[in-house]
């Protein structure tokens, strides 16, 4: 994280996060050719865009989006990043154990396929500036549309300002033809 995030306490963080989320945001460069560049892992690719914030941009603000281009079906991560990812929606076919939840959560212990990380159900697991958040908490994410559809709804969810129609963000495209 930026060194001025890294000195700063933990509720100063959380203060800080929390502004940023409640934030009218907007992202620069949707409307502006990109590059995708090796993900986690080879099955990965990922790009990334500045989130805006009150006119500036703030260094560890961004929008990640994460794609599968060897998958048949659609796959993606969209990650909201304040120096790591705050808010995930991954939009896979995995199962996430919420191992932390309680019951004021209001979700179940384990959601299988699409699924949402949200600041609110993971704020309380955040604990400096040292360890990105961990995002152990998730509830189910029902939307079954295209990728452009769930990306505005993402932005929507998180305060970002709706893309214009022009914009670029789409899925890498496929890289295998079986």
């Amino acid at each position: 994280m930026a060194g001025g995030l890294a000195m700063a306490t933990v509720a100063g963080l959380l203060a800080a996060i929390d502004g940023f989320m409640a934030a009218k945001k907007a992202i620069r460069g949707a409307d502006q050719a990109y590059q995708w560049s090796q993900g986690y892992s080879q099955y990965e690719r990922q790009t990334s865009f500045p989130i805006e914030v009150g006119g500036e941009l703030p260094a560890p603000a961004r929008l990640l989006v994460v794609g599968f281009p060897q998958s048949r079906e659609m796959k993606f991560r969209l990650s909201l990043c304040f120096g790591a990812a705050i808010c995930r929606l991954d939009y896979t076919d995995e199962t996430h154990a919420n191992s932390r939840c309680v019951p004021t959560d209001g979700i179940p212990h384990e959601v299988h396929g699409p699924h949402y990380h949200s600041w609110r159900l993971n704020r309380r697991f955040f604990i400096g500036a040292s360890k990105p958040p961990e995002l152990h908490n998730a509830q189910t994410f029902e939307m079954d549309t295209s990728f452009d559809s769930i990306l505005r709804w993402f932005c929507a969810e998180t305060n970002i300002e709706q893309l214009s129609g022009r914009h670029l963000i789409e899925l890498p495209p496929r890289d295998r033809l079986l």
